[in-house]
């Protein structure tokens, strides 16, 4: 009666039902794909729900890569708005996006449907916060996220939900360590499946728990708060497209370690890149052995509740719809989404002629 059962390890096992959910054909562009790890893994690996959370840099780069693998549904998360500071590291959103006010989801949703290669593919684009319960109710019902997020409450909820739902999260992320006076003393990036068996973020000292209350309240968006903070208290935000497509390439590797077991091995576990000596680390990092989060693991409802009102979503949300009241942004969102249908449509009409020819 149930479309497949998982299992989460080392390796994500999938037990497909194929009369409820049958293995999608092959796609001639998916050939090269198939070839890398054959039609039987290819099949599971398509029918696999699979939910980003972010559209910044990381997110907006690993999602069109998973519709370009075949997979069918891929959801994206964000409630945030593109700004002008953004396009110097999402590749693929412009300067029309930021004037006309696109939502960072709606500009994800346009990469991810062009480089779709799945027969059918459905394709989630949610306006939410994963801190709110909407959000978080959502992400219950998929199969893998990727973590493409830098603050400290929406990692937390997600560190959470690795837990007590059984739901693996691809986490990583960037940092940059410039010179007070110009140069680069050093650059990292890390990467690593958040999962039982593995250790939590705050075990792998990537969540500090103690921001996690600033956070929620709206304090590390207060410039005074974090100028009066004490230093070093907060992550480095530098980010760089050169450097950022490096995090999406570690991501997505586990991401493979972990459903496609290359060798019969699964996930490797925590790694991290030293740009200054180029070296990657296999890191010894272990749960605690009070580590909260294993002792709640499947904890499903019973879940301590980490979500709440996001304030912040709700004002950039809300700053998106008035500026879509105004005439010229509202006509040019009209305008541009027009230009796009007629774009596919031609797509369609000439797949079509050269199907038939």
């Amino acid at each position: 009666w149930c479309e497949n059962v998982r299992v989460a390890g080392s390796q994500l096992k999938v037990s497909w039902n194929d009369a409820l959910r049958p293995p999608p054909p092959v796609q001639q562009s998916q050939l090269r794909t198939v070839s890398g790890w054959g039609q039987e893994i290819q099949a599971g690996l398509a029918r696999l729900r699979i939910l980003v959370i972010g559209a910044g840099s990381v997110g907006l780069d690993v999602s069109p890569r998973l519709t370009a693998t075949g997979i069918e549904h891929v959801g994206i998360m964000d409630f945030d708005s593109v700004e002008i500071v953004n396009l110097d590291r999402m590749i693929g959103a412009n300067q029309l996006d930021v004037l006309l006010h696109r939502s960072k989801v709606s500009v994800a949703r346009r990469l991810m449907v062009d480089a779709a290669t799945a027969a059918a593919p459905r394709i989630m684009a949610y306006d939410h916060s994963i801190c709110e319960p909407d959000g978080h109710a959502i992400a219950l019902d998929y199969d893998v996220i990727f973590s493409c997020v830098d603050r400290p409450w929406s990692r937390a909820v997600l560190n959470q939900l690795a837990y007590t739902d059984l739901i693996p999260v691809i986490d990583g992320g960037l940092a940059i360590d410039p010179f007070s006076d110009g140069g680069m003393r050093n650059a990292t990036w890390r990467s690593h499946v958040i999962r039982p068996g593995r250790p939590c973020m705050v075990c792998n000292r990537q969540l500090e728990l103690g921001l996690v209350g600033a956070d929620r309240d709206g304090s590390l968006d207060d410039p005074a708060y974090i100028e009066g903070a004490h230093q070093g208290a907060f992550p480095p935000r530098q980010n760089v497209a050169a450097l950022a497509v490096s995090v999406t390439a570690a991501l997505l590797s586990q991401f493979v370690s972990l459903i496609v077991a290359p060798g019969g091995r699964g996930d490797p576990g925590p790694l991290q890149y030293v740009l200054s000596v180029h070296d990657l680390e296999h890191l010894d990092t272990r749960s605690k052995v009070n580590c909260i989060m294993e002792k709640h693991t499947a904890a499903g409802d019973r879940r301590i509740a980490l979500t709440g009102d996001h304030v912040r979503a709700r004002e950039v949300q809300e700053a998106r719809r008035a500026a879509s009241k105004r005439f010229w942004i509202r006509s040019g969102q009209h305008a541009d989404d027009n230009l796009y249908r007629v774009r596919h449509s031609l797509t369609k009409l000439l797949s079509t002629r050269s199907t038939s020819d």
